[in-house]
């Protein structure tokens, strides 16, 4: 299987519990480096005391007078990332102890760019898709810089952004989840001169967990050659997948075939095309599937005659087996 980095949102947030004495200090990284000018907040369970301070140069936030108590330690941003620890005060605790923080706690997506193209689960390359309404964030301290919409084809641009982190927020327009839900969420992006992609190219989804993203550069494949388009889709443990939709595209973009997957899975197609063509496989829940197919004679190419095509959840790509 081919590797796809995944980023979402975890059904539930196990913080660590870390006990304190009135005096302590936060240290924030991002994958080993300090993150300065970072509010971090630490709020009482009972509520009323909220204690706020930001790191220094060293990625140091530092507390002091902390009433004993039971408080949660998390980031003062507006991203609305899960992150923090559960902190105990106590009077006696550990004297000057220092309490771990990532920021942001899900690893961002190098990009030398913010623009690209957004694309949600019922997407068809031959259909235009509903605007998307985009907003850019400061990775640090929150501010919103920019907003804009998606156009029909998903394409956003936010223009020339200095080297930093940041955050894209989907708001719930525009895309809609498996569930009938609206998709909203934080995709976070770290822009670097030298990064190893120029744009995202992005495919969105929604789960019980909420929004979920993946990377589709990360998921290049070489091309299928094959004599017929006949197989069977199936989850990554196996399981039959019925009534997928299996779509072939045409270099110009539009739907040359359309077939679905029967109660245990398999397909084939009465098609007699030859060429090449996009392969696209979705169903609900699962990642879309993309791969360029090659249908004709196979000569001395190595095609096969089946396929099977193991769509992933939560973003996670697709593979391809076939004989």
């Amino acid at each position: 299987m081919i590797a796809l980095v995944v980023r979402c949102w975890a059904c539930s947030v196990f913080y660590p519990e870390v006990r304190v004495g009135p005096n302590f200090r936060v240290r924030v990284e991002n994958h080993g480096s300090p993150v300065t000018g970072l509010r971090v907040q630490i709020g009482s369970f009972a509520g009323g005391n909220l204690f706020i301070a930001e790191t220094d140069k060293n990625g140091f936030a530092m507390f002091r007078g902390v009433r004993p108590g039971s408080y949660h330690l998390s980031a003062d941003h507006d991203a609305g990332i899960p992150d923090g620890a559960n902190l105990e005060v106590k009077a006696d605790g550990p004297t000057n102890a220092t309490v771990p923080l990532r920021w942001p706690s899900i690893a961002p997506i190098s990009v030398r760019s913010p623009k690209g193209t957004i694309r949600g689960p019922d997407y068809l390359p031959w259909q235009s898709q509903g605007n998307v309404s985009l907003d850019l964030l400061d990775g640090i301290n929150g501010r919103m810089l920019r907003s804009l919409q998606t156009d029909e084809r998903g394409e956003f641009n936010f223009g020339d952004a200095a080297p930093g982190l940041y955050s894209v927020r989907v708001k719930p327009s525009g895309l809609w989840g498996w569930s009938g839900e609206q998709i909203a969420g934080l995709i976070v992006v770290d822009v670097e001169r030298d990064a190893p992609i120029d744009r995202l190219d992005l495919d969105l989804g929604w789960s019980s967990c909420g929004l979920y993203y993946a990377e589709s550069s990360k998921c290049s494949q070489s091309d299928f050659h094959t004599a017929r388009l006949a197989g069977q889709v199936v989850d990554s443990g196996g399981a039959a997948i019925a009534r997928a939709k299996i779509f072939l595209i045409d270099p110009s973009g539009m739907l040359a075939d359309e077939l679905h997957s029967n109660g245990e899975g398999r397909f084939l197609s009465s098609s007699s095309l030859a060429g090449t063509y996009q392969l696209m496989v979705t169903s609900g829940g699962f990642t879309p599937y993309r791969r360029t197919v090659h249908l004709g004679p196979t000569g001395d190419t190595g095609g096969s005659s089946s396929l099977t095509v193991r769509l992933g959840l939560l973003g996670n790509c697709g593979a391809t087996d076939s004989r």
